[in-house]
């Protein structure tokens, strides 16, 4: 399991606020507006070998992006029998379908690490639900979890990364006011 990430010098200037990342087992979440290199993040924990990992034990690092996994999509070359069914679960799927079947055709092993890039885009309510409830099983299993997300109801029981400072309270903030506005308390009688 990844433990922290020190970013290299090519990537350091990518991700616009830290260096060093600290990870716990189980859901971390980067979260931060667009912009702030929670994608980059990701893809260089899952390619670059000059970056440095502080680890606890091999650790398998497998990386899941839903629009790679579009067959019309330029950069998605399949590179296992694995990848190879996605790819064709994909071509008949919504991407919710698509994440659905990621959490029930991936065989990973406890201690690796699940990269997940924007896993709640294009999804409903159910749907996110579901995905965390499948979140939930993996990590139960001892997978640990890194996500870049928007989604404000995976925040709970994980490890929250700020890309931004303050991110997270100037969400919780705007929520609560636009909460406040929607559904004004009445006066007691």
């Amino acid at each position: 399991m990844l433990k922290s990430f020190h970013l290299c010098d090519t990537h350091r200037w990518r991700v616009r606020r830290y260096r060093h990342f600290d990870f716990r087992p189980g859901l971390n979440l980067l979260i931060g507006p667009n912009g702030t290199g929670k994608s980059t993040l990701l893809r260089t924990l899952a390619s670059c070998a000059d970056c440095r990992r502080v680890e606890d034990g091999p650790t398998e690092y497998v990386f899941f992006d839903a629009e790679r996994m579009n067959p019309r999509h330029p950069d998605a070359p399949v590179r296992n029998p694995t990848e190879m069914k996605l790819h064709v679960r994909s071509m008949f799927s919504s991407h919710g379908e698509i994440l659905q079947a990621v959490f029930s055709t991936l065989r990973l092993a406890p201690g690796s690490c699940l990269l997940l890039d924007e896993p709640e885009a294009g999804q409903d309510f159910d749907h996110i639900l579901a995905l965390r409830a499948a979140m939930d099983r993996a990590v139960a299993r001892g997978i640990q979890i890194i996500a870049a997300t928007h989604e404000v109801l995976f925040w709970e029981r994980a490890h929250i990364i700020e890309l931004r400072r303050n991110y997270r309270h100037r969400v919780t903030e705007a929520l609560c006011r636009m909460r406040c506005l929607q559904h004004p308390e009445e006066p007691a009688p």
